[in-house]
């Protein structure tokens, strides 16, 4: 059992989600969408922290962030979500390429130094790199690679997304909770038995028992969990249904749930397909969760496997709503709890150890800021 590092106060206090903003989110590498989505000249309007950005791709296939603010007369270039075309501007139709440069000026006679260098008023870029189908930004002029600050992850997301294909759901939802409160949710089981009861204690497949995860906490940010197929479970999928979905490009045995500091999750049982979570804080007391899932490519597939599929995402996507439902009102409860809090949590050792972990995170990555 250890003392939770996180204060109640840092829930509830307005005050601290704005020194999260300038202290945490900024220095980090933080998820804003997958490259595939962005295939075919669309672009992406989303928040990070409190400045909006544009996400596209550039000639290149390279992934670049721009500021969502126009260079002319400051208007927001895009509401959040997925456009396609150029980027254009809604207020007086100045258009922008692939690599953030106005081309596309009506009355152009009357911006003749835009005209002569119009590089000069590109969009303002911050730093946008991917790991494999997943791009990160960063707000901080200096810090990491994508590649140092995510260690071992990095290769984890670039295999994942081999044979990533297409979005089969997606979803935006707000929970009435501080986006520290949703992340700590999601990193334990041991709610499970009691929110769950319904939907996670009724799911096949998995081994059963406190000790059957297996924690991975080696990095000082990020964390991740195995949690073992059912071996019986196991032998009859391999007999009866896999021949018939056919060949995944990275199939494995277990389910397995990894945290991206500080509010990305990706989960999947057996590699078939992907939930994606992010957490965007919209106030001290609110987080809005974008959920994707992703499927990916199979070969050999016959047509009895295809209908199977088509049904496995369906009963997915069920339970999915289901399952945030119920951790929504949890976590509603957990905040309103947290109003009135004055002890720090206490924190079970192995059942919340991601908790613990998340915690210490938190912390140095606050206190690095800081220093």
């Amino acid at each position: 059992m250890t003392t939770g590092l996180i204060l109640p106060d840092f829930y509830r206090n307005p005050a601290h989600l704005v020194h999260e903003y300038n202290a945490l989110f900024k220095a980090a590498w933080n998820f804003v969408g997958m490259r595939f989505e962005l295939e075919g000249g669309h672009h992406r309007g989303v928040k990070v922290a409190d400045t909006n950005l544009i996400i596209q791709l550039d000639k290149l296939g390279k992934p670049r962030a721009y500021r969502n603010v126009c260079s002319h007369r400051h208007a927001q270039l895009c509401d959040q979500g997925l456009h396609n075309g150029p980027v254009r501007c809604p207020y007086h139709s100045w258009t922008y390429d692939r690599e953030g440069i106005p081309i596309g000026i009506p009355q152009q006679q009357a911006f003749p130094e835009v005209v002569a260098n119009p590089a000069a008023y590109r969009l303002q870029e911050f730093a946008c790199e991917a790991a494999g189908q997943f791009i990160f930004v960063r707000l901080s002029e200096n810090g990491p690679s994508l590649q140092d600050y995510l260690g071992e992850e990095f290769d984890f997301l670039c295999r994942a997304s081999t044979g990533m294909n297409s979005v089969h759901d997606e979803f935006r939802q707000d929970v009435e909770a501080n986006w520290k409160v949703v992340i700590e949710n999601s990193l334990e089981g041991y709610h499970v038995p009691a929110v769950h009861n319904k939907t996670f204690m009724q799911v096949e497949g998995m081994q059963r028992g406190y000790e059957a995860p297996i924690d991975h906490l080696e990095h000082p940010l990020h964390s991740h969990i195995v949690h073992p197929a059912d071996p019986e479970w196991l032998a009859s999928f391999e007999r009866r249904v896999e021949p018939k979905l056919g060949k995944w490009h990275w199939r494995f045995a277990h389910y397995t749930h990894h945290l991206i500091f500080p509010n990305l999750t990706v989960t999947s049982f057996m590699g078939y397909s992907y939930h994606v979570q992010r957490f965007e804080p919209t106030a001290i007391d609110r987080t809005t969760v974008h959920s994707r899932s992703i499927g990916v490519g199979f070969e050999g597939q016959s047509a009895v496997g295809t209908k199977m599929l088509e049904h496995i995402y369906s009963d997915s996507k069920q339970f999915t709503e289901r399952v945030f439902a119920e951790d929504g009102q949890i976590c509603k409860a957990v905040q309103l709890g947290l109003s009135s809090a004055v002890n720090p949590a206490v924190i079970g050792h192995g059942i919340e150890s991601r908790v613990a972990h998340f915690h210490r995170a938190y912390q140095a990555m606050l206190q690095a800021e800081a220093a």
